[in-house]
């Protein structure tokens, strides 16, 4: 009885503080096509196509490929990602997989120095370098269901990279972050840094232009020539060599050989609404039709914003996502994934029905062996960590994509190819470079997601689309996001605050988030997450609360089911912005 006066009271002072709060000022309505990015200039580009009679996929890869030149702290051309496409006229969807390979020479141990793993070694440098897919991806995506020519999609990333790009603060946090191992690399130190007084390469003023000429003209050479400019000839040696002389493993063959796989998306459905997201080796997408699938079985009347009971299980629900993860998730082409089972209705109701209602289950009674481990490692970096980067397109037709794109740490491995301008990723970083031993962003994997040559690593990223509950063909919300680890729980906690709490799409992007990812065994929550009641009764149901700052970049755009007017909704704890058409 303690527990439901607890719940009644928490519901009441919220649902009083609705009320006096009143109406939040919204995200301006669009008639057509609408994008949200990371960044204005990219949104700019994908407008612009839009305005050329190009279609979502048009409007999305232009915007990606801008991200590459004015968003090194994020993407690159020398990364890869996840793309989630809907064509509205045929009513089909695809997923397509870009993510980058762990070259032929990779193997198990190759982070182990001395028993012990070097965690450096997967991070900074060239042994870190993962086999890029990003232009291959961007290129398959565009010459497949795309209308418009690639120099007309190209042009606004020549444009940006030879007129420049100014210093952000968030560039000077994140290059504050990797200041030492953007001075290991000659190139990448005269491209993204500037002498300071003693001559040391430095961090550069907010307002400084960083321009990248090379980079332009290897973009002109892709705009001609398609992907052959990067995967061959001068492009491809000048990464071998860059790599090579540096002590990696990555090799002109891999390049060459480099694949990508349209896969078929992963479903589930909220509250009556079809989600589509992306199947393994995303494990996002699998977490974000697991716990919107327990949020729903054991809250089927739905929840207010902020109600303990609610956050308790979705908690626990992210704890056993998580932990899931680390049983069975990795690259499906060299791991038998019950991914039939772990995302089925009784799946989930098994997983709903294991959740304690009165205490927090420890997360190290939900692994053994030497997963278990884990709870006592370091948690890694910060979770304000933004190393992702993300695009949410819906055009007047009804087409749909949303599109991740990373080079995994901030400045991927500081390693740029000379003559080339192409930034580097530390991708191998996302793999288990010793099971149960935590990456950078304190994630543990398991045994799937090994090392092994020709991989794919594991990741976060969780593309997602939401259908329209009168008409399971019509997009209703696409979203992603940024922040490793916290990507799914942005996703979820978006697509909860549209459907569950009927917000518009700007404060359900900028509300805070609640975060747990099994390892370290914390509630992580932003400041403006959970009012003193809740929290207080969090804790007393043994969940350890860790107060972070703002954290993440989720990127949302979205149709209203009634009027069908769009809206674009970029998050307000980034540099990005929500555009339109009229």
């Amino acid at each position: 009885m303690r527990q439901r006066g607890l719940r009644a009271t928490v519901v009441t002072v919220l649902a009083l503080s609705a009320l006096v709060v009143g109406p939040v000022l919204g995200a301006r309505p669009y008639r057509g096509g609408v994008v949200s990015s990371a960044n204005p200039r990219a949104s700019e580009a994908a407008v612009a196509m839009l305005n050329r009679g190009g279609n979502a996929v048009d409007a999305a890869v232009s915007a990606a490929f801008v991200l590459a030149v004015v968003d090194p702290t994020h993407s690159g051309l020398g990364g890869g990602g996840f793309a989630l496409f809907y064509q509205a006229e045929k009513r089909r969807a695809r997923a397509l997989d870009f993510r980058e390979v762990a070259p032929a020479k990779a193997h198990r141990d190759m982070y182990v120095r001395d028993g012990k793993v070097a965690p450096k070694l997967a991070t900074d440098g060239a042994l870190a370098v993962a086999t890029p897919a990003a232009v291959e991806g961007y290129l398959q995506l565009l010459s497949t269901h795309g209308k418009l020519s690639r120099e007309v999609v190209l042009a606004p990333a020549i444009r940006a990279a030879r007129e420049g790009f100014p210093v952000t603060p968030m560039y000077r946090r994140i290059a504050k972050d990797r200041l030492d191992c953007l001075r290991g690399d000659r190139e990448a130190s005269r491209i993204f840094l500037r002498p300071g007084e003693s001559g040391q390469p430095e961090v550069p003023a907010i307002g400084t232009i960083i321009r990248q000429p090379d980079l332009a003209r290897t973009l002109q050479l892709i705009a001609r020539d398609g992907s052959k400019a990067f995967y061959s000839g001068r492009v491809a040696r000048a990464i071998e060599a860059a790599v090579r002389d540096g002590g990696g493993v990555l090799t002109l063959e891999d390049i060459r050989n480099l694949k990508v796989v349209w896969r078929d998306p992963l479903e589930g459905k909220y509250r009556g609404h079809r989600i589509l997201t992306m199947p393994p080796p995303s494990a996002g997408g699998l977490a974000v039709i697991q716990v919107l699938g327990v949020l729903e079985v054991r809250e089927p009347n739905g929840f207010l914003p902020g109600d303990p009971e609610a956050v308790h299980v979705y908690v626990e629900a992210l704890r056993r996502a998580f932990a899931e993860r680390v049983q069975y998730l990795g690259d499906p082409a060299f791991n038998e994934i019950p991914l039939g089972k772990l995302a089925s209705p009784e799946h989930i109701a098994q997983l709903a029905g294991s959740i304690d209602a009165g205490r927090a289950t420890p997360s190290s009674a939900l692994l053994t062996g030497p997963g278990a481990a884990a709870a006592e490692r370091p948690a890694g970096r910060a979770l304000d960590a933004k190393h992702t980067t993300h695009v949410s397109v819906l055009d007047a037709q009804g087409n749909a994509v949303a599109l991740n794109s990373t080079i995994n740490d901030g400045f991927g491995a500081c390693l740029v190819a000379k003559g080339t301008g192409i930034l580097l990723n530390d991708e191998m970083d996302d793999f288990a470079s010793n099971p149960s031993v935590p990456n950078v962003y304190g994630l543990v994997t398991g045994e799937a997601n090994a090392i092994a040559p020709g991989k794919r690593p594991l990741s976060s990223m969780s593309p997602t689309l939401v259908f329209q509950k009168e008409d399971a063909q019509r997009v209703m919300l696409v979203v992603g996001g940024a922040g490793g680890p916290t990507i799914p729980t942005s996703v979820i906690q978006v697509v909860s605050n549209v459907i569950d709490h009927r917000m518009e799409l700007t404060r359900a992007v900028g509300r805070g988030r609640v975060h747990h990812q099994l390892f370290p065994d914390l509630v992580r929550l932003e400041p403006d997450a959970l009012d003193p009641l809740t929290r207080r009764a969090l804790e007393a149901k043994g969940h350890r609360l860790e107060p972070r700052d703002p954290w993440g970049d989720a990127e949302s755009v979205m149709e209203d089911p009634v009027t069908h007017l769009r809206y674009a909704g970029s998050d307000p704890r980034n540099e990005g912005a929500g555009m339109g058409q009229d």
